[in-house]
């Protein structure tokens, strides 16, 4: 073996929970455990979770993943500040943990080194754009996929469910957790809580809107008219001793009202006049013979 391809050993130091082993990393990547003795070493046996190689430690009485690129990265390379919390794979390629093949990262950086993964470029070359129909999930498709996940009797993967229905694994879990297609609720799934809040929201409408029929029944809504501006009347300045108010004259025009029909004057008959001049000299006829008689 060459001096350049000796491996080195280092403990690793940056797990901060109390561990029932001691646990060393090498240059090539290798993980083992050892009691008091780092040569006295036991290699442990990697596997992948989402492509990262990594082996189960115990804490307590509990379980956690020890990834072997965060071994690597904290024992073999400088972290440039607090900020650079992430690990890069320079060549993409996450089974590669050589120290030379890693690079710690912000935040920002590891976006950018994202969009240009060759597998991002290859699934958004492949991507269709069809506005609307481009969404490949609809309503019963989606009540179909969650039978089939919360069917006791299942026996495709969740990965192959996900190539069956034409969609990423990972939005097959998040429908699963319940972080999409939540009103969707199907027999056998568990109550999440976003169906919860959903389920909440519309029993308080459904409460708000009952109570207002019931304090307005049958009253339809008016409209509220305006109201017109009131006027604003000045007052007039005080004036200056020894200055006497002058009356103010008001003039007051007479409207002319101009008659839309015209007025008609009806003549009495001229027989109608005489009778009426008879009547008059019998009654007095009358009374002059009365007053002979006497």
């Amino acid at each position: 073996m060459a001096a350049n391809d000796k491996e080195i050993w280092k403990p690793v130091t940056h797990l901060k929970a109390s561990t029932s082993k001691r646990y060393a990393v090498s240059n090539k990547a290798r993980l083992a455990s050892y009691d008091n003795k780092i040569d006295e070493r036991y290699v442990l046996k990697q596997h992948l979770n989402g492509g990262f190689p990594m082996v189960t430690i115990h804490v307590g009485d509990k379980t956690k993943a020890l990834f072997a690129h965060h071994a690597v990265a904290y024992g073999f390379l400088k972290k440039p500040s607090p900020k650079h919390k992430y690990v890069l794979h320079l060549d993409y390629n996450k089974a590669n943990n050589e120290p030379s093949n890693l690079k710690w990262a912000t935040r920002a950086e590891q976006i950018e080194h994202s969009k240009k993964s060759p597998y991002v470029l290859a699934a958004a070359a492949h991507k269709v754009y069809t506005g609307a129909t481009s969404k490949k999930l609809n309503e019963k498709k989606v009540i179909q996929l969650k039978n089939e996940i919360w069917n006791p009797k299942r026996k495709l993967t969740f990965k192959q469910l996900a190539a069956k229905y034409g969609i990423a694994e990972m939005n097959l879990y998040r429908i699963k957790n319940g972080e999409l297609w939540f009103h969707v609720h199907v027999e056998g799934e568990p109550i999440f809580p976003k169906y919860k809040a959903q389920l909440k929201n519309i029993e308080f409408h459904e409460k708000a809107a009952a109570k207002v029929k019931k304090s307005r029944p049958g009253v339809t809504k008016k409209v509220a008219k305006k109201a017109a501006p009131k006027k604003v009347v000045k007052k007039a300045a005080p004036l200056p001793a020894g200055k006497v108010k002058k009356k103010l004259v008001v003039k007051k025009i007479a409207k002319k009202i101009e008659l839309s029909k015209p007025i008609v004057v009806v003549k009495p008959k001229k027989d109608k006049i005489k009778k009426d001049k008879k009547g008059k000299k019998d009654k007095k006829d009358k009374k002059k013979s009365k007053k002979n008689k006497k």
